[in-house]
């Protein structure tokens, strides 16, 4: 055992020990010399009273360092892992430890002096910096805002494919919350084998020196698909150097969604195909009936018969062709147009306000309001521009507003006191080039846009009225901005972390510095504590990427149990059977957050608790949890000591984590608490010399067997 470790208070023990062990060997040196010097009568008297002498000294000593133990050892070994929590974790401004050194003299509040110090100067320290760095935190929140409405998806990744940016477009595009996140492969939602052709292309642009004459440089055109081959994409690649630009870092990946327009693209070829193969023989038809009839100067009876038969059907049959045709390209004009999501009121404010002619218009809006997807530049122009003659030919500046929606369709209805227009008139007026701002756009282009039509008819509901109506598609479910997503993204989520590119050389998971690993936090909520016979309500786990806790990227479930969740559980974490009603059972859950964990280093608190339900459903899942695990309890044991408070309460405490106390006994709460303790951990375990997974795991594994061996005597 290498003494350069030992524990103060081993020392202290040690130094006691010593005392008790000098001074009984001294009272027994005494007593052999008195005993020769003496009569031999008195040897019994002698050792009777040195052993007496003996048994008080060690006893003292004893006793002594039990009360040294108690008020000066513990509290100074509290003390300082509090300073070192200060020093080393920025923990709460007042350790509870120094409470304990009230017999340490000026020790203690001179502990607390400093602690106050070194917090007051942390806030200048912060204060100076948040100052030098106002500037670049405004462009990285431009940044963000580009990224985050930008319409087309962008990735950056390393050379090996593992995220480091991405933005709201690429999640929506490539999946959902948890499917794509930073440090985690591109490759699990994007076809590997595209991405490792167009990356070997580019490296070998670069590596023979033909970006500098090539047109696109380093910059390339990407089709592929994603890994569920639910949608296709299209985008570009560009390769990324260090600063110097003598090697790659990693590449740039912007793309977008052409599923829809692919399959309208092969829906038109094939229908321009058809129509032309049945146009083609509907002529030739034609072309035959004519011949039967001129080539012979007295035609045949029943070749007559046959052309006039093929004249009379073809030309129908050639008419409802075209028609078709016509209606398909009416689709395609349609569907080319783009189309957004807007509120009816919105749309009744933009025409309230657009005051195209001048004129004061009064309008009154009525009904509920509704989703329509539509043009919403062209239709205010429209409706603005119909009102505004309305207006003039019934010599009215009052409208009443509405919509309706039904049947998959939103009717908008502008009614006013007066008479209708005649239907020419109105065709006149649609016939009007319109001021929208794109280009010749007359009413019916607008029409034929929106694939509708509009009529102005005498009101049935209201005699001496007349009202407009404009039919237009309702907006579809899943485009509604008031639908709630599965899992809530916060509102400047960490959607980027360069670090990342930078990338340490590959080394083993078990020698990667603590700083430098990915880590999935998790929590579970249960039924019961007996992993034999309880089962899953809840899991959640967040992820801890280069030492930061990223907001935006969680798993967070309901799980059905398959059984009645006592009114105890539900007491503690606020889960009843109503609300995992209808909810994914387990076998399901831990395959999806076996995808979230993907390579991550999993924690916990008290993890064996948690790691016990997991593997009880691995063989239902198909799913295997047998990567690396960290406890912090075992890691907050090998710091702070076993006699120290280990709940995540008391590690939340001197860390300064607030625990919310609605999150608090959530998995998704605690699961949260219980990264930012681990990010208060790494810090003190890299000054205790805890800096690899491969020593926090041997700190855990010494705790456990500790742990285990005073479990057994106790």
């Amino acid at each position: 055992m290498n003494p350069a470790r030992w524990s103060l208070r081993v020392r202290i023990f040690l130094f006691f020990a010593l005392i008790a062990l000098g001074a009984g060997a001294g009272i027994v040196g005494a007593l052999v010399y008195l005993e020769r010097a003496l009569a031999p009568q008195t040897a019994a008297p002698l050792v009777l009273a040195g052993l007496v002498a003996i048994g008080v000294t060690v006893g003292l000593t004893t006793w002594v360092w039990l009360k040294f133990d108690e008020h000066v050892a513990r509290p100074l070994v509290a003390i300082a892992a509090d300073v070192r929590a200060a020093v080393h974790a920025r923990a709460a401004r007042k350790p509870p430890s120094l409470q304990r050194g009230r017999y340490l003299g000026v020790l203690a509040p001179a502990v607390a002096e400093f602690t106050q110090a070194l917090d007051e100067a942390r806030l200048e320290v912060d204060a100076a910096v948040a100052a030098a760095t106002a500037e670049a935190d405004r462009q990285t929140r431009n940044l963000e805002i580009v990224l985050r409405d930008l319409r087309q998806g962008v990735v950056i990744c390393t050379l090996a494919h593992k995220v480091t940016l991405y933005n709201r477009r690429a999640q929506e595009i490539l999946g959902a919350c948890g499917e794509i996140g930073l440090d985690r492969p591109l490759t699990e939602v994007l076809s590997g084998r595209v991405l490792a052709h167009t990356l070997e292309r580019l490296e070998d642009r670069f590596r023979t020196g033909r970006h500098q004459i090539h047109r696109d440089g380093l910059t390339t055109t990407l089709v592929g698909a994603t890994a569920k081959e639910n949608a296709r994409i299209v985008g570009r690649m560009s390769l990324m150097l260090d600063p110097d630009g003598a090697r790659p870092t990693g590449y740039v990946l912007s793309f977008e969604d052409v599923t829809n327009d692919l399959a309208a693209g092969v829906w038109r070829d094939r229908l321009l195909q058809d129509g032309i193969r049945d146009m083609r023989e509907r002529v030739a038809a034609l072309a035959l009936a004519g011949e039967l009839i001129a080539r012979q100067e007295t035609p045949d009876p029943e070749d007559v018969a046959f052309a006039r038969d093929l004249l009379r059907r073809e030309p129908a049959e050639l008419g409802d062709r075209l028609d078709r045709l016509e209606e398909a390209a009416s689709d395609l004009v349609s569907g080319a147009w783009p189309m957004a999501t807007t509120h009816s009121p919105t749309l009744f404010q933009l025409v309230r306000v657009r005051r195209s002619e001048g004129r004061d218009l009064v309008f009154e809006t009525h009904g509920e309001p509704a989703w329509l997807r539509c043009d919403s530049a062209s239709v205010t122009a429209l409706v603005e521009h119909l009102l505004n003659r309305i207006a003039v030919h019934a010599g009215t500046e009052a409208f009443r507003l509405s919509a309706s929606a039904e049947n998959g369709r939103v009717r908008l209805l502008a009614s006013w006191t007066g008479e209708a227009p005649a239907p020419a008139t109105v065709e006149a007026w649609l016939s009007e080039r319109l001021e929208d701002g794109a280009g010749a756009v007359t009413g019916h282009d607008v029409l034929a846009r929106h694939r509708t039509d509009l009529w102005c008819v005498p009101d049935p509901a209201a005699p001496g009225r007349a009202r407009l109506e404009l039919p237009l598609a309702a907006a579809r479910e899943e485009d509604l901005p008031i639908a709630k997503a599965p899992v809530p993204v916060p509102e400047r989520a960490e959607f980027y972390d360069f670090g990342l590119l930078g990338g340490l050389a590959p080394t083993p998971l078990d020698d990667r510095p603590l700083r430098a690993l990915t880590f999935v936090v998790l929590d579970t909520e249960t039924t019961g504590l007996d992993p034999a016979r309880d089962a899953l309500c809840s899991i959640a786990g967040v992820r801890v990427v280069n030492n930061r806790l990223i907001t935006g990227e969680l798993f967070d479930v309901l799980v059905d149990p398959g059984r009645p969740i006592p009114a105890a559980s539900s007491r503690v974490h606020g889960i009843t059977d109503a609300m995992v009603a209808g909810a994914e059972p387990a076998s399901v859950v831990l395959a999806r957050f076996r995808g979230f964990v993907d390579e991550a280093v999993l924690v916990a608190h008290n993890a064996a608790f948690d790691l016990a339900f997991l593997r009880r459903g691995e063989g239902a899942a198909g799913v295997s949890f047998t990567g690396p695990v960290l406890d912090t309890v075992l890691l907050g044991a090998h710091l702070f000591g076993t006699q120290e408070s280990l709940t995540l309460d008391a590690l939340a405490e001197r860390f300064g984590v607030v625990i919310p106390p609605e999150a608090r006994h959530t998995a998704l709460g605690d699961a949260r608490a219980t990264a930012r303790v681990l990010l208060g951990l790494i810090p003190l375990l890299e000054a205790d010399g805890v800096r690899t997974l491969r020593d926090a795991l041997a700190a855990s594994d010494k705790q456990a067997r500790l742990r285990r061996r005073m479990a057994a005597q106790g």
